[in-house]
């Protein structure tokens, strides 16, 4: 059955190279995407519901994508996975493709992008970045995965000078919340965490309280809790 599949998908990506049987054109910007409604539809919820319910763009043979999340270079990704099976990701082109894939409900093209995320070597912004957009786009399983990661590195994340100027207090309060996270000890993290608000101490200590209430003060000196405002 996967052979028969895989065939079946080579052609129509070859009906769509040679421009037989296409009934619909997808344009983002100036740019029109060739395809075939029925591979569509298969492919996208998005796409299955408006071909399906009797929407004015179910009769167009060209439909403008006016997403703003949608670029041409993110299209041609997603549609090139739609027909092959396969995707050419990149560092800088995932957060895009998935960020539309999901708009367009392509199920396929997310999963990959997830995949490709969570095998991604993180620096703390790049972590910050794809925990904000699984949070956007419901991706609980990218959430867990990420955040499980940066737990087990969490030593080494804090040490660094991108901890202090980049990590996001939603995000860290969300990663100091986490049973597995690797420290070596309670007062290592309540350092880290007053380290972190007095980096920008006149911005953060409006958030102070959150970050601070994430942390496991019973197992934290009392003395060190009542002086950390200027020790760290």
């Amino acid at each position: 059955m996967g052979a028969y599949s895989e065939i079946l998908l080579s052609k129509c990506a070859q009906f769509r190279e040679q421009g037989e049987f296409i009934d619909v054109r997808l344009k983002v910007g100036e740019d029109e995407f060739a395809a075939h409604r029925i591979v569509l539809a298969a492919s996208s919820d998005y796409f299955h519901a408006m071909f399906a319910h009797g929407l004015k763009e179910s009769n167009q043979e060209v439909i403008e994508l006016k997403d703003e999340n949608i670029s041409v270079a993110a299209m041609k990704i997603i549609i090139d996975s739609i027909y092959s099976g396969k995707i050419h990701l990149n560092d800088k082109s995932v957060f895009e493709v998935l960020t539309a894939a999901d708009h367009l409900q392509v199920a396929s093209v997310v999963e990959q992008c997830c995949k490709y995320l969570t095998q991604l070597r993180f620096d703390v912004q790049t972590y910050c970045r794809v925990i904000m957009l699984a949070d956007r786009h419901s991706l609980k399983d990218l959430k867990e995965a990420t955040e499980k990661k940066m737990a087990s590195m969490y030593k080494n994340i804090c040490e660094k000078k991108e901890f202090l100027s980049d990590m996001n207090v939603d995000v860290l309060s969300a990663l100091l919340c986490r049973d597995d996270l690797r420290t070596p000890s309670e007062h290592f993290v309540f350092k880290s965490v007053m380290q972190w608000i007095n980096y920008r101490k006149g911005e953060r200590m409006d958030v102070a309280a959150k970050v601070i209430g994430a942390v496991r003060l019973a197992l934290v000196d009392s003395k060190d809790v009542i002086d950390g405002g200027t020790r760290y």
